[in-house]
């Protein structure tokens, strides 16, 4: 059938033309398309079975059910919370083992091998609240106590265990209180035994610790320094004679008079600052030459900077 035919049709069925043009187009496209599936209708059952299998496979995003974030948080603490349980309480089974192990004169290694999975949670900071919740700490305080016979626990234990301490700054009076960290921390700051590195953080933690409860700011500017109550300028006059007698003290201890001692490092601790006087430095003709000589030197720059900027 061609156009004119469809027109002649569409007048003698009383319809309008325009519209009988529409379905012959209509009819003749959907030819068009059938045709090639006819054809080749090996290749579109392939097509099909393919379109099947992604749609099986890949389901619209609109099928997921996406779970709220807040479930998925609290999942996720759970889970820490689970974590941490766990461990405290292999901690303190590892303390009660090496316990017994020192009072049966045996090695205790307990602790030693649970170390790398402790300080693994330690170093998590996304663990911080767990760790407060679960009292994870009371596990630090049982692995940083003395064993039976007095002797401390392991110096990796300690080496390790004081630095994560320092840097653990949720740490407050109710934690402390809690697990009874505190008093073996301050035990380290008083024990003879402890290594130098180790009671100077243990120092530095007593202090941290200790300035909520005293009231005590931690800005440097408020800090107050106990000065001298005597001037710097006098002092007291000691003796040769009672000088050369300290010295013969601290040389009975030696076996061999004549030998060369090898220096020992002594530090210090200073409480008490001197007290400084702007009158020491008066009447110094030295220091009174080099006041004038800046001044002149002052006054030349000024000087030479007024003339350049008339100049330009």
């Amino acid at each position: 059938m061609n156009l004119a035919g469809c027109r002649r049709n569409a007048r003698e069925n009383n319809r309008s033309p325009r519209k009988t043009l529409t379905n012959f187009l209509l009819r003749k496209v959907r030819l068009r398309i059938e045709l090639p599936a006819l054809t080749n209708r090996s290749l579109a059952n392939k097509l099909r079975l393919d379109m099947q299998f992604d749609a099986i496979l890949k389901p619209k995003k609109a099928n997921r059910q996406k779970k709220p974030k807040k479930d998925d948080e609290e999942i996720l603490d759970r889970f820490a919370d689970e974590e941490v349980s766990r461990l405290r309480e292999a901690m303190l089974g590892a303390a009660a083992d090496d316990e017994q192990a020192n009072r049966d004169k045996l090695p205790a290694t307990n602790k030693l091998k649970l170390l790398p999975q402790v300080m693994e949670v330690l170093r998590k900071q996304s663990l911080s609240q767990s760790i407060m919740d679960n009292n994870l700490l009371e596990g630090v305080r049982r692995w940083l106590e003395p064993l039976p016979d007095r002797s401390l626990p392991a110096l990796n234990i300690q080496r390790d265990f004081f630095p994560i301490l320092k840097r653990m700054e949720f740490i407050d009076s109710a934690v402390l209180k809690e697990s009874g960290l505190g008093r073996v921390v301050l035990f380290y700051t008083k024990c003879k035994r402890v290594t130098s590195d180790v009671q100077r953080i243990a120092n530095e933690l007593v202090s941290t610790w200790s300035r909520p409860i005293i009231k005590r700011s931690a800005s440097y500017r408020d800090r107050v320094v106990p000065m001298a109550e005597e001037d710097g300028t006098e002092r007291t006059n000691e003796r040769l004679n009672a000088i050369l007698a300290r010295a013969k003290e601290g040389e009975k201890n030696r076996i061999r008079k004549n030998a060369v001692m090898i220096p020992q490092k002594e530090i210090g601790t200073y409480t008490v600052a001197p007290r400084t006087s702007a009158s020491v430095m008066k009447g110094n003709p030295s220091v009174d030459t080099d006041t004038v000589r800046r001044k002149v030197n002052a006054e030349r720059l000024r000087t030479l900077s007024r003339k350049m900027a008339t100049r330009a």
